[in-house]
């Protein structure tokens, strides 16, 4: 993607997952100071610059739409691919105590390298969008992994209507009612021979995954 940085054309590609991290983290930011009126020229330049990689005194001289076209075109090359449900979870307002500035690229890392053992580099080179799947999936594996163990376990018996699902996270729920399944009409010549048993099912049955 070509974008024009006043008598300049430069050549856009969407970075690798490190620095794609880091404008995300500035895009927040821009996004914060639009809510609150609070500098959104200084925000919009310095993400331009930084993404870019070109002095900030060289945007402040070029006119707000030139920035402006700069900033959205860069967001549009930045998007993934793919609508991941694991991008549409909820964001605290309010930070950790344990909170940093970049520390979003080290939960990344983290994440990677724990489970794939992969080195930092290795990591601040992948692809947006297989990092996102695999963030996606690793999250995913673990939460179905936590359903096991709950069901499994006494506490999810104790309520009073028989068992209690572990609660998912907003993005693995469904946004209405979950799917039907529907039902399947099998001809009497096609069932075996003999007396058929329908299984009680207890009321407030674990769901199958």
């Amino acid at each position: 993607m070509k974008i024009k940085i006043g008598k300049d054309e430069l050549e856009y590609t969407r970075p690798t997952l490190k620095s794609w991290l880091a404008l995300q983290d500035l895009g927040l930011k821009l996004h914060k100071a639009v809510e609150k009126h609070d500098d959104v020229a200084k925000h919009c330049v310095f993400y331009v610059s930084t993404a870019l990689s070109i002095p900030e005194d060289k945007l402040e001289n070029l006119s707000w739409y030139e920035v402006a076209v700069a900033l959205q075109t860069i967001q549009i090359t930045n998007a993934p691919k793919y609508n991941f449900p694991f991008l549409n979870m909820r964001i605290k307002d309010t930070k950790e105590c344990w909170d940093y500035d970049e520390r979003t690229w080290y939960i990344w890392s983290h994440l990677f390298a724990k489970d794939y053992g992969w080195s930092l580099e290795y990591i601040s080179a992948l692809d947006v969008d297989d990092a996102i799947a695999l963030a996606q999936e690793i999250a995913v594996e673990e939460q179905l992994k936590k359903e096991w163990e709950w069901m499994t376990s006494e506490i999810a018996y104790q309520a009073k209507d028989g068992f209690k699902e572990l609660p998912r996270p907003d993005w693995m729920r469904y946004s209405s009612e979950p799917p039907k399944i529907p039902k399947i009409r099998i001809r009497k010549d096609f069932l075996p021979s003999g007396i058929g048993y329908k299984a009680p099912q207890p009321k407030g049955s674990p769901r199958t995954v």
